[in-house]
């Protein structure tokens, strides 16, 4: 289910319609997810489900570009690669201002949008985690604003206890139960814990 309209209308849509849905998760606009896993298998699952409803998205990635088109469907989408290799649609990790102007124009463009940030333990490696704290930070009052949404992928075995804290602070989390367990989904939305079973055609 797409929004289709910023447009509040008596007995229509409003603005808090998901701007996606996948396996039952409703992906509102104006917040920020956390998706936290070893590997970002459910965060691309979201994004090529995205796309395929025909949400504008950007995905802004340490996996190289061609491999994710191939692997996903996402023939259609905006992908930036973060990389100190030089060349189209590649920003280096350092440059955070590059990368932000790059999602301020791509939310002016297209709002309301999905932006999916991956490699954000990269970002931090390459940068601090304060300044990356602060990066988030700001893209999370530009989302709100444009009612878009952000998704950001992390292995949560990266950070400590602390520094996992204050990057779920504010955010929506979701938590998958780790690759090839059965296990239940965990998903914190709106401040209320919800438990929902994987289908099995595809365990996490």
């Amino acid at each position: 289910m797409i929004c289709q309209s910023q447009e509040v209308k008596e007995g229509t849509g409003s603005l808090r319609d998901p701007i996606v849905e996948h396996d039952g998760r409703k992906i509102l606009p104006g917040e920020v997810y956390l998706v936290e896993e070893p590997k970002p298998s459910l965060f691309f699952d979201i994004f090529s489900e995205s796309m395929i409803q025909g949400v504008k998205g950007l995905l802004i990635t340490r996996e190289f570009p061609d491999r994710l088109r191939n692997g996903y469907k996402l023939d259609r989408a905006s992908i930036v690669w973060l990389t100190h290799v030089v060349g189209r649609d590649c920003i280096e990790p350092t440059q955070t201002n590059l990368i932000l102007n790059r999602i301020v124009s791509f939310t002016k463009e297209h709002s309301p949008c999905l932006i999916m940030l991956d490699g954000i333990e990269y970002l931090i490696n390459q940068n601090s985690f304060d300044v990356i704290i602060g990066f988030l930070n700001h893209i999370r009052d530009l989302i709100i604003i444009r009612n878009s949404v952000l998704m950001v992928a992390i292995d949560p075995n990266t950070l400590d206890t602390k520094e996992l804290a204050l990057v779920e602070r504010n955010l929506q989390v979701i938590k998958s139960s780790g690759a090839g367990n059965a296990g239940p989904l965990l998903s914190l939305e709106s401040g209320v814990l919800k438990v929902m079973r994987m289908p099995n055609s595809k365990q996490l």
